[in-house]
């Protein structure tokens, strides 16, 4: 402590770290101490971020630094660290109650604690470096990506949010989720407008996953996460992912928004997919019949099954009576049945 507090040299705080090898082991105040001392200067952060790293047990899956979240890290220092080490932030902590540093900010209510001043705390921005580092993570090249400006906040944001099994029926993180997306359309509007390296929008991402409701409130939660992409970019439901409009995603996998849509977009109503050429209440109505067969063979999360189900005939009716005119008789050269005989 006393050689950081009087700002020693990096050689001599790297003298200090060879001789006590061990000094940096559940020892977050020496981080504080170096944030506090050596404001303009990360290499002696730095120094001691890859000294605890090198130190650790390689079967060790914890998160080496659960305490950058506190105020006594700075944003410079909290992102030299993770320009370190990425992946740390999904890994995690029990300091965190088991909980990942990205999760931990998704799923509490953390930032909004001090909702007037959190779009420009460092809390807020640490978030952003969290999530830049979640894609950095699992990318060969981030540095090409952070370069080119092809990283995709957004997209990790929702991925990592719909992946939990609770997302749909655990109101406390959807409220979350959603007050987190409109914060970000307020900051950064951009990460909603712009496509990954794939092409894929962020409402892409949400549609081309099931939506699994439980409950009645999970199809609310539904809407309203798509609501908020919509709001921020509404050009989206415009933009195609292999060859299919956002309502074709839609209606296949029961989102309950093809209202939302069709608002945005009334054309895609007419709209046929490219791959299987059938209009979105045909594809509904497909959903609808899978529903059901499901439903009648299995009995796991049969009432989520019911609810899906239905869903997606109320969807099918709702865009028949859209347009009924995708109704039409089968003209009489069409029919190929035998005529009986006497």
């Amino acid at each position: 402590g006393r050689v950081l507090t009087n700002q020693a040299p990096l050689n001599v705080v790297e003298t200090v770290l060879t001789v006590f090898p061990d000094c940096l082991m559940y020892n977050p105040a020496a981080f504080f101490m170096a944030c506090r001392h050596y404001t303009t200067n990360q290499s002696v952060l730095v120094a001691m971020v890859k000294h605890s790293l090198s130190s650790r047990d390689p079967s060790d899956s914890e998160c080496p630094f659960p305490w950058i979240l506190s105020d006594l890290v700075t944003v410079s220092a909290a992102q030299a660290i993770l320009e370190i080490y990425p992946q740390g932030v999904l890994e995690p902590s029990p300091m965190l109650s088991g909980k990942t540093l990205l999760d931990y900010l998704l799923r509490s209510s953390e930032l909004q604690k001090h909702q007037q001043e959190s779009v420009s705390s460092n809390l807020w921005t640490k978030l952003k470096l969290i999530l830049v580092s979640a894609e950095c993570s699992q990318q060969a090249n981030c540095t090409a990506c952070k370069k080119n400006g092809n990283l995709s906040p957004a997209h990790v944001l929702l991925n990592r949010v719909l992946s939990y099994p609770d997302f749909f029926d655990n109101v406390s993180v959807a409220r979350n989720t959603i007050w987190l997306l409109n914060q970000l359309a307020s900051t950064d509007a951009w990460i909603f407008q712009k496509p990954d390296a794939k092409g894929i929008y962020p409402l892409h991402v949400v549609l081309q996953q099931e939506c699994t409701p439980q409950h009645h409130t999970g199809k609310v939660i539904a809407r309203e996460l798509v609501k908020t992409l919509l709001q921020v970019h509404p050009q989206s439901a415009r933009c195609l992912l292999h060859q299919r409009l956002p309502i074709h995603w839609a209606v296949e996998h029961n989102w309950p928004c093809h209202d939302l849509l069709l608002a945005v977009y009334p054309e895609a109503l007419d709209a046929q997919d490219s791959t299987s050429e059938l209009y979105p209440f045909q594809i509904a109505a497909a959903a609808a019949s899978v529903s059901t067969r499901t439903t009648r063979t299995s009995t796991p999360c049969k009432q989520a099954e019911n609810l899906s189900s239905a869903s997606a005939l109320d969807i099918t009716f709702e865009l028949l009576r859209a347009n009924p005119t995708h109704v039409r008789p089968i003209p009489a050269k069409h029919h190929t049945g035998v005529r009986a005989e006497a």
